[in-house]
């Protein structure tokens, strides 16, 4: 299973998305920004420090929004 944490960023009444790329697991769908969680990290450490390194965007993570758990034939995601 692979744990990944996923940021809504709204500013200025726009939400934040972004297409995944082509070559890569269901590439061409809309996402929002984020990615794999690493060992021994917060999802609100991971969040802030890949928004950061990605978009160069320093963010105040808010309070959590939801979980989803999603099976692909080759894939389970958390």
């Amino acid at each position: 299973m692979i744990k990944v944490d996923a940021g809504i960023i709204e500013s200025e009444n726009r939400i934040l998305i972004a297409r995944r790329k082509e070559g890569k697991h269901l590439a061409g769908l809309w996402e929002f920004p984020g990615g794999k969680i690493e060992i021994g990290e917060t999802p609100e450490f991971y969040l802030k420090r890949e928004l950061y390194k990605e978009l160069g965007v320093d963010v105040m993570v808010g309070k959590f929004f939801m979980e989803n758990i999603c099976k692909y034939a080759k894939k389970m995601c958390y």
